[in-house]
């Protein structure tokens, strides 16, 4: 029985079941701001991040959700980042304090990527580098690589990475050279981790 202002009264005892479903409920995504670089930024849908803890087993979940359009391809090197120019387009720098240690990540893809000026390749990467540094057309590398293929609406791929390491930095990525110059007008990605952090 509750009171008026919603409080329940002194007294009642909720059980282990009971305790643990209410945590759950509790257990939303909360708005986590910004956590890409402005070279990732298009002309879309706003970016937007999330993160969720689970109370009882720890469990973090870190979303990042991406609008390529506005976004460049430039199609000269497999590996290459995908941006909007002279400035790094890293979507997520790995802050152990906030998603633990990463031992599982997807990539999701929610809208088909498109083509509105020259062409593009649906085959989009994530990849992680040491330096968050790196612009549109510069080498992201392939380190803890996600490579779906090329990308349709409502596929993803799960990878266990090897080695995220602290501080490191994620990139999309080229995944062929079948692009010229493209310029995205539609597509839209997640990027989802799964984290745990070392019990103490």
């Amino acid at each position: 029985m509750a009171h008026g202002d919603g409080k329940y009264q002194p007294g009642i005892v909720f059980n282990d079941k009971q305790k643990k479903a209410m945590a759950r409920v509790a257990t939303l995504y909360e708005d986590i701001g910004r956590t890409w670089s402005t070279g990732a930024v298009g002309t879309g849908v706003a970016n937007a991040a999330y993160r969720s803890t689970d109370p009882i087993t720890g469990l973090i979940i870190t979303e990042v959700h991406i609008d390529l359009t506005g976004l460049t391809q430039k199609g000269g090197d497999v590996g290459d980042v995908i941006g909007v120019g002279t400035t790094p387009a890293f979507i997520y720098q790995n802050v152990v304090a906030d998603n633990g240690i990463i031992f599982k990540h997807e990539l999701i893809c929610t809208e088909m990527p498109a083509a509105g000026a020259g062409s593009i390749s649906t085959h989009i990467n994530l990849a992680w580098n040491s330096a968050g540094t790196i612009d549109y057309d510069e080498a992201g590398g392939t380190s803890s690589q996600i490579d779906p293929g090329h990308l349709i609406t409502g596929q993803s791929k799960t990878v266990s990475p090897f080695g995220i390491s602290a501080n490191h930095y994620a990139y999309l990525t080229e995944g062929d050279t079948s692009a010229s110059d493209g310029t995205f007008n539609a597509g839209q990605l997640i990027y989802r981790m799964y984290g745990y952090k070392v019990r103490s």
